[in-house]
């Protein structure tokens, strides 16, 4: 299949790793809108439309189903869109379930916290699917926005990060058991998150979903093939995607993508 992968910029390259490893006999197309990166301080209704836009791109080059790499997508698009896709026989995953089944079966007598972009947490995807099975209160939505630019400058280690990070989440020591890493820069961050919160399980989405859309698509057969395409900044995109990526990402071209239509049109 040609499996269509999107995020609002670099980090979903976290996502298409893990989708690499694990379906390695499908075609994988990835599109960074970075143009209009980010999406996490973006009012709801457009990322909806900046969603449903890159959604139409990737349907119309010819995408059998769509992973949306994206946190904050996930949390405000994922409805519209699988119900658009299923129209047209075009299967949609998201982010957030599978790192909620993750985190849901590690949980064990602490509370869950959610790490995320302000618009993640604001927009309550991982909270509200999580108590479908454990009290509000044992949930806690802790916005880490300083994370992304960390991340893609390489600060992922030393002083900084460790500064940052014990802001953010010094106070959850000894209240939490398991966190999930709702943002897909989050995960290059993970020995720094592991030093302030020692003895929590992290858990990536980004691995989680590559398992949910393994189980409902299958490894495929032979070697599927790659490509990326962005909306602006190819070669910021090919340099600094190399440490989410785990290797420089090859063929890498620029695309305007146009407004929603066809498949994935705006309802």
């Amino acid at each position: 299949m040609r499996i269509g992968i999107f995020d609002s910029g670099i980090g979903g390259l976290t996502v298409h790793r893990e989708l690499r490893a694990a379906l390695p006999g499908h075609d994988l197309v990835y599109l960074g809108d970075t143009a209009r990166v980010p999406y996490g301080t973006r009012s709801p209704e457009t990322v909806k439309r900046y969603s449903f836009a890159v959604a139409s791109h990737l349907a119309e080059a010819g995408a059998e189903a769509v992973v949306i790499a994206c946190n904050t997508a996930t949390t405000y698009a994922l409805e519209d869109l699988a119900e658009a896709g299923a129209r047209a026989g075009i299967q949609v995953f998201g982010v957030v379930e599978p790192g909620v089944r993750a985190a849901l079966a590690a949980h064990h007598d602490g509370a869950i916290a959610v790490l995320g972009t302000e618009g993640t947490i604001r927009g309550g995807a991982y909270q509200r699917a999580l108590t479908r099975t454990i009290p509000e209160d044992q949930i806690r939505g802790v916005p880490c926005p300083l994370f992304v630019p960390l991340a893609e400058e390489g600060w992922v280690d030393g002083d900084v990060p460790l500064a940052v990070a014990e802001r953010y989440l010094g106070g959850l020591r000894g209240q939490i058991d398991t966190a999930i890493l709702g943002c897909t820069h989050y995960p290059l961050l993970k020995p720094v998150l592991a030093e302030i919160l020692p003895g929590v399980t992290l858990v990536d989405s980004a691995e989680s979903t590559a398992q949910a859309v393994l189980a409902a698509l299958g490894p495929g057969d032979g070697d599927g093939s790659e490509s990326f395409v962005v909306t602006d900044h190819v070669d910021r995109f090919t340099s600094v995607g190399e440490q989410f990526l785990g290797r420089r990402p090859q063929s890498v071209s620029w695309v305007d993508v146009g407004p929603p239509r066809g498949v994935f049109s705006l309802p």
